[in-house]
């Protein structure tokens, strides 16, 4: 299995999973017309990463925005994950969010309290 990549556009986000490094990113808007099917190419992917046990993993997200459809999408995601921590990984998430963006910080601890994961809000400018 190599690794995943996504271009993004005006409503989807860019993906990347770079599976030697054990970190995916997510960055930019996310709205797709289809949140479905734009998020489930990414949902089997992670079903079907298969780290090796003490792995490391890290998941960096920087929407600019997001909608509803995509943080549930989103959460099923951060689910699967939550596989890895319970065979032994560690798995870090890190919500980046723009200054004084209260918004993404609310989704931001909403998606922390509800995943179980290393989680850090980080803020930048």
């Amino acid at each position: 299995m190599g690794g995943y990549f996504i271009e993004g556009t005006k409503n989807t986000p860019k993906v990347t999973f770079d599976i030697e490094k054990h970190s995916m990113s997510l960055s930019g808007r996310s709205m797709p017309a289809n949140t479905i099917s734009f998020y489930i190419t990414i949902m089997n992917w992670v079903k079907q990463y298969s780290p090796e046990e003490g792995s490391n993993i890290t998941i960096d997200i920087k929407f600019s925005y997001v909608n509803t459809s995509s943080i549930i999408a989103l959460l099923g995601i951060l689910k699967e994950f939550k596989i890895h921590q319970e065979r032994n990984c560690t798995v870090l998430v890190t919500w980046q969010y723009e200054k004084n963006d209260e918004d993404m910080v609310t989704i931001g601890e909403d998606i922390s309290s509800l995943c179980d994961l290393g989680f850090e809000l980080v803020e930048y400018e």
